[in-house]
């Protein structure tokens, strides 16, 4: 079992990446990865619920850390089920709804696709002891942490400065420099 949330972890990370260059997946399989991205996180909630109903029952007993576990868990799922729900809405391949077109739905997937990147590295981070429970230098250990901080902090300006500069976005408030 503990094999098995490894390895669900390990795809949904990647397939979250990967889904993030569209350019370079190209729409199926960025669609293809969408869905299977929604059916792996059913089933890491579904391995993880006996973690998720003992919180939630005990919510006020439980560490700081554990409640912003939670906090980020809750809030990690409100945006990928977002992303998903959109990115369904606006598919043209797997899906078509004939709503490729809504710029509202698009600008709401991009942000959304983003934000669950960003809030999967913070729950990443917050895993970060698990990961290297085996390290015993206590000196590395605060150098990954270090490190981790300054590429979630990159990878959070990054997605920032695309989101902030791609075309849909200054197409919807009207930038004509096009």
């Amino acid at each position: 079992m503990k094999k098995l949330k490894i390895i669900i972890d390990i795809l949904l990370f990647i397939i979250t990446i990967a889904l993030f260059n569209i350019g370079l997946i190209g729409n199926l399989m960025h669609e293809i990865l969408g869905i299977t991205l929604a059916i792996l996180i059913i089933i890491h909630i579904l391995l993880n619920f006996k973690w998720i109903k003992q919180v939630t029952k005990n919510f006020k007993k439980t560490n700081t850390k554990t409640k912003i576990m939670y906090i980020v868990d809750i809030l990690i799922m409100i945006i990928y089920l977002g992303a998903i729900i959109c990115g369904i809405l606006i598919a043209n391949e797997v899906f078509n709804f004939h709503m490729s077109s809504s710029l509202g739905l698009v600008l709401t997937h991009l942000i959304l696709g983003r934000l669950a990147i960003i809030t999967m590295f913070i729950h990443l981070g917050l895993h970060l002891d698990r990961i290297f429970k085996k390290v015993k230098n206590e000196k590395f250990k605060k150098s990954i942490y270090i490190i981790y901080i300054f590429i979630v902090i990159g990878i959070a300006v990054y997605f920032i400065y695309t989101l902030t500069h791609s075309f849909q976005w200054l197409y919807a408030f009207g930038n004509s420099n096009w």
